[in-house]
Parts: structure tokens; sequence; C-alpha cells
């Protein structure tokens, strides 16, 4: 049965593939959306970021470029992957041309570039693109909100080699930082024209992206084991509903012969009103957490004045305040553990919870779990505490059964690794007495 279905599959990609061929080599019989028409770079290999011109006469206001990519997979059941049809960024249009601008994040690729006019579509040329795929290995990033960078922490402990690191000044009040995998480059929160909304870091172009254009405020970011990053953002009506907001983000994941981005769908749940007595004003400091699957159940963390923070646990549609806890900082955390291995190879399980942060003279930091979403959690015994008060927490996917912690104590900023199966901390990968950083995360 399943030989049966991927012959059926490799004979209508084949047929396909035949069928384009063609199409591509026949351009006498595509129509003619412009004439005396070329790819000024054609045939050449250029790299992601260039600049390709495409010329010709007949060019109007809407027209739009697209490109189709082929690139070797090195496989034999699917020796060549394909995506398209891509749009293209449009640098300057003319009505004598188009410039559009490579994309990065690219396996070396055979490129069909392709003029489209409403339901029409005209091929103008092909070139080579060069490899522009990111690093898939996860990096520790450290935000500076002092120098206003974004910084690599590499495995030595080292950070701030000019390669690795990225102004943020234009935002200078970017927070609140998460990663989607293979993006290469991070979300978080910042003002723009007095509104709290999300944004994207380019770490391919140092370029800013908006996350959410609508023009109402952002309540907080999500993150979690989706291997995404939502947020809660307003509606007309003042209340909240859950958008993934990385749906659109181009990952650099081209292990496959065909793919889509690893974010999909958009709106989960419907929209909320905040609990009485709480403002948005109050969240948005920390990231959410992403608490359970079947049934949506997401960590917040609100903070109620002074000294003070409330958990606020969202489920489908509604808002649930917990019991108010006194803390310098309420951070929400998810971690992932190995979970014995079955006949269909290795599982994996997701913890969360909240680290009640304190500095080390109110008697540092304590992590509780939250296993049960209706148990008083803030009643049990933490499972790990910290000598020290707790700024940041991140997550490796590819180290499960450890998070990554930033920490301060006596004016020593410090960055290290919980154990969960040893129940220990492990020694610190960095440690300064200068360092500037207010978070980090996980990324790649």
């Amino acid at each position: 049965m399943i030989k049966s279905i991927l012959s059926s599959i490799l004979l209508t990609l084949s047929l396909c593939g035949l069928f384009s061929a063609c199409g591509n080599d026949d351009d006498s019989s595509q129509i003619q959306l412009v004439t005396d028409y070329g790819v000024t770079e054609a045939g050449q290999t250029l790299r992601p970021g260039d600049i390709v011109h495409i010329y010709g006469n007949g060019f109007q206001a809407n027209d739009c470029v697209e490109y189709d990519f082929r690139w070797d997979t090195g496989e034999q059941m699917f020796p060549e992957g394909f995506r398209g049809p891509v749009a293209a960024e449009i640098a300057e249009s003319r009505p004598d041309g188009i410039d559009v601008r490579m994309p990065y994040r690219m396996p070396p690729s055979r490129v069909d570039i392709f003029l489209r006019r409403e339901g029409d579509r005209m091929l103008m040329g092909k070139i080579l693109l060069s490899d522009g795929q990111t690093p898939k290995d996860f990096r520790l990033y450290a935000l500076d909100s002092q120098r206003h960078t974004i910084d690599r922490i590499g495995a030595d402990g080292t950070a701030n080699a000019s390669a690795n690191v990225w102004d943020i000044s234009t935002r200078p009040d970017f927070h609140s930082i998460a990663n989607c995998v293979y993006t290469y480059g991070l979300c978080g929160l910042s003002k723009a024209h007095g509104i709290q909304q999300p944004f994207f870091l380019d770490f391919c172009t140092g370029e800013w992206r908006p996350l959410y254009t609508t023009g109402y405020g952002t309540l907080a970011l999500v993150t979690g084991k989706h291997s995404m990053v939502s947020a809660f953002v307003r509606n007309q009506k003042g209340s909240y509903y859950l958008d993934n907001i990385s749906a659109d983000l181009e990952q650099s994941n081209y292990a496959v012969p065909t793919r889509m981005n690893v974010g999909s769908g958009s709106v989960m749940g419907s929209a909320s009103p905040l609990p009485e007595g709480l403002s948005a004003e109050q969240f948005g400091d920390y990231p959410g957490v992403f608490a359970q699957d079947q049934r949506l159940l997401i960590l917040l963390s609100a903070k109620i004045g002074e000294g003070k923070w409330a958990p606020v646990l969202y489920s489908p549609s509604r808002f649930h305040v917990q019991e108010t806890v006194e803390a310098g900082a309420l951070i929400p955390f998810y971690f992932s553990v190995r979970l014995p291995a079955t006949e269909s190879g290795d599982t994996f399980a997701t913890k969360v919870g909240y680290v009640v942060s304190d500095s080390a003279d109110k008697g540092g930091s304590r992590f509780y779990l939250l296993d049960v979403p209706q148990s008083e959690w803030w009643t049990q015994e933490p499972f790990a505490v910290l000598r020290g008060k707790v700024i940041s927490v991140s997550h490796n996917f590819e180290r499960p059964g450890t998070f990554t912690v930033l920490s301060e104590k006596d004016g020593t900023y410090t960055v290290a690794d919980y154990d969960w199966n040893q129940g220990e901390w492990q020694a610190p990968v960095h440690t300064a007495t200068d360092m500037t950083y207010s978070a980090i995360v996980w990324g790649n």
C-alpha cells in the first residue's frame, strides 16, 4: 500500500515536472504580459540579498514578481526539492522594469523568475542562487538593554564578537524576546506610535519586520514547544485573542523535498476581555508559555504593583487570575524532558511553571512546576532554588532535560544550566560583573 502511494506521488511529481519543463522551454506558448523582456543577470549565480534587474516594455503599476526554487536534495526517491511560487521583495518598480531582491535562507537553487499580473504568469528568466541557509544548531543570544544590542554568547562563554552582535538602537525598548525555530532572528515587543507591537529582528539583514499592524496593542508574546511564537492582540472591542504571529516568517528548513513554514494557522480560540482590575500595561514583561496541547492552556504573569505579581492562566476564551505572589519578578518558563523510549522511538513531554524571582537577601529564586492547572502551586515545595535573582529563563530543544538561566547575585551576573535528570545546577557558562543583559534566549 505504502509503495503504491509513493509510486503515485513520484508519477505525479514527474508529470508536473514534465509539464513545467515543457511550458518553460516553449516561451511562445505563454501569455505575453510585456515585450522585449529579460533578466539582466540571467544565467548568473547570485547571492542572497543581491538585486535582480527585470526589464521590458509594458509593465503595469500592480505587477508583481514570483520565484520558483528547485534544489538538489541528495535523496534518491526525491532528488529535487521545489518551492514556489514565492513572492519577491520589490526594491524598485518602473514602467520599463522591476528590480527585486534575492531572498535569504534558501539552499543553493535554480530559480525561475516570473512576472505576475492578476491571474496570469510569464517567465522572465532564470538565475542560480548561492547557499543562503542559516545555522541549524541552537545558539544562545542575550539582550543588552543598556548597549542596545543582541549578542551571541559562545559555548565558551565569550560574547561581543563583531560578527555576532546586532544593533537594536532603533528600537531600544525591544524586550520579551522569543525565537521561532529556523528563522534566524528574534521576535519581541516594542512600541510603534505609542502602541506596543510585536516585531521580528532579522539576523540576516539586521532589519525590523512588524508582525502585527492593525494599530491595536499587544498584551504579551507566547512561546513553547510548538515551534512558533504567538501573541495576545487586542481587537476593536478591547478584548484579546491569540494569534500565531510567526506563521509567515521565512524558515531555513530545507532538509525535505517540499516544505511549508512550521508555524501555520492564525487565530487560536476566541477573544476574551481582561479580568476586572487588570490592564494591558501590567503584562508583557516576559513571554507566556503554552502548557497543554489538547486543552489550550497558557501561563502569563502580570505585575500588580511594586514587589507583587499575579500568575494569570488562559484557557479557551478566558483569563484566570491566581493568588498574588510577593516577588521581584514572576517568570513563566518551560522545558522538555525525554520519556522512556518506546517502539516508535523517543518521546518527549513538556514541563511548565513559574520562577518566583527575588534577590539573594530575600531568599533568592524558587522554581515551581504547574503539573495540575487547578493545584495551588505556590503552596508546594520548589523543585529548584537559586541563591540569586533570576532575570531570564530559556530552553534549548536540542538539550531536553535542561534549561538555561540568567541570574544576578551581589553584582555578579551568571548564565548557567539546570539539569532536571540530575536535579542540580551545572557550572556557569558565563560570569561577569559588568554584564548588562536583561534577557537570554536559545534560537536558530
